[in-house]
């Protein structure tokens, strides 16, 4: 028994590397900004992000999924659950945080003059897309990362 859990364990490292690097890495909310403030420097970009689907994602669950962690985590930025503030949920939906990593010490800086000091990621890679596109969905249909990316920030 011990054997085959240990190959249990292998071949799921194995075929999940960047789920697992995704979760490890997760930051606290303190770390994120939320998308009205990309907008500040990015509105265009907020914009043509504001008619896709992932501007939307929270609307596809129903109350009780919205607390089930096992359905959330896919239709929220950040941690992978409901941050609310002022009875609002600040992190709704698959904001510019989810793909682009932590925010708020680059808004910070951009707000100093010095937006170049802190990198975000320009291109996720396609295994963080994968993280929530996925089997594990119920609503999966397929996910064809080199034909979907271009849609995230329509013109």
């Amino acid at each position: 028994m011990p054997m085959l859990t240990m190959w249990g364990a292998l071949a799921l490292s194995l075929a999940l590397p960047g789920f697992a690097a995704a979760q490890a890495a997760m930051p606290s909310a303190d770390a994120y900004a939320w998308a009205g403030a990309c907008k500040e420097c990015h509105e265009a970009i907020h914009d043509s992000w504001s008619r896709t689907k992932h501007a939307k994602t929270i609307d596809r669950l129903n109350s009780d999924e919205r607390k089930d962690t096992q359905c959330i985590g896919c239709h929220v930025s950040g941690p992978k659950e409901a941050v609310t503030v002022d009875d609002k949920i600040v992190n709704a939906s698959v904001q510019c945080e989810s793909c682009h990593g932590p925010g708020k010490a680059h808004i910070e800086a951009a707000r100093a003059g010095n937006a170049a000091s802190v990198k975000l990621t320009a291109k996720p890679a396609q295994a963080l897309c994968e993280t929530c596109h996925n089997d594990k969905s119920p609503h999966y249909k397929g996910f064809y990362y080199n034909a979907l990316v271009g849609l995230v920030h329509r013109k």
